[in-house]
């Protein structure tokens, strides 16, 4: 696949992972998140598997512990992200979780053992006052700080998968990686909620219509085809592709879902939207070469 392609590819997954905070947050009114989670990655794994069954039967190793790998990574981000989403808005927690745009170059540095780009810095810092604008929208709208404070960690969790999903995809068969890892984050999310006493279906035609659209649009292809798109492209690249998440769910959460629209929170918006357009744009401008 051509690095164009693979971009083009990148664009469509995060479109479709962005639809996916409407119709979990709809979704939570009748379901507990991780019901949620455990119907909607345990039936979007049957469903690729019935399709790449081969795939599945004959991945190697590298492919089945870096599904393992990227499951229980992935439990994790989604976990806090439900729990955040329950108590913000749509809008609000896609674009404070896709703050991994510029924390991603922030956790390269620290593993390599070298200082960030001090311009990485100026956006990371311009998109956590952004952050802090968004927090005050919360509670001027009554939500609370423990919502923003999951989606927080959701996003720093996030910026984790971007990386891991590079490393583990290098050397194995994606599509087996992405299939091993929805199954994982099936698995465990049943455990938890059944841990939980809180397992359950959908019981009306709607739900099962929401829930159908995240399993085959935000999982069967959300999910399962980031790893074929980062294959071909450094963790860094695909981090700045994230931008097209929290757009696709800020205009469903404002046409679709009518969430309110606060001065506190567009100047959030603008905040968080100007550092990842900036770090998209890195390289294109003359402040870049001084950093």
């Amino acid at each position: 696949m051509s690095k164009t392609k693979a971009k083009l590819l990148l664009v469509l997954v995060f479109a479709a992972r962005g639809t996916s905070f409407l119709f979990s947050k709809a979704l939570m009114g009748q379901m507990a998140p991780m019901s949620i989670l455990a119907v909607r990655f345990t039936l979007a794994f049957l469903v690729l598997a019935a399709v790449f069954f081969p795939k599945l039967r004959g991945c190697s190793k590298a492919s089945l512990t870096g599904g393992l790998i990227l499951g229980v990574l992935y439990t994790v981000c989604m976990t806090f992200e439900m729990y955040g989403l329950r108590r913000t808005d749509t809008g609000v927690s896609a674009l404070i979780e896709n703050m991994a745009i510029v924390l991603v170059p922030i956790y390269a540095a620290v593993l390599t053992r070298t200082a960030p780009k001090r311009i990485t810095i100026l956006y990371a810092v311009l998109a956590v006052i952004g952050v802090g604008f968004l927090s005050l929208s919360q509670r001027e709208s009554g939500g609370d700080w423990q919502g923003i404070v999951l989606i927080i960690l959701a996003a720093m969790t996030y910026g984790v998968c971007i990386m891991a999903t590079e490393k583990v995809s290098r050397d194995a068969d994606p599509v087996a990686i992405g299939m091993i890892q929805l199954g994982t984050m099936g698995v465990l999310s049943l455990l938890v909620s059944l841990f939980q006493g809180s397992l359950s279906l959908p019981q009306t035609a709607g739900q099962w219509g929401m829930l159908l659209l995240l399993i085959l649009l935000c999982s069967c292809f959300g999910f399962a085809f980031q790893p074929v798109g980062q294959k071909y492209l450094p963790a860094e690249t695909a981090a700045v592709f994230t931008v097209v998440n929290p757009l696709t769910a800020s205009i469903l959460g404002i046409t679709v879902a009518g969430e309110l629209l606060s001065a506190s929170k567009i100047v959030g918006y603008v905040l968080i939207l100007l550092a990842l357009l900036l770090y998209n744009s890195e390289g294109r401008f003359p402040w870049h070469a001084k950093r």
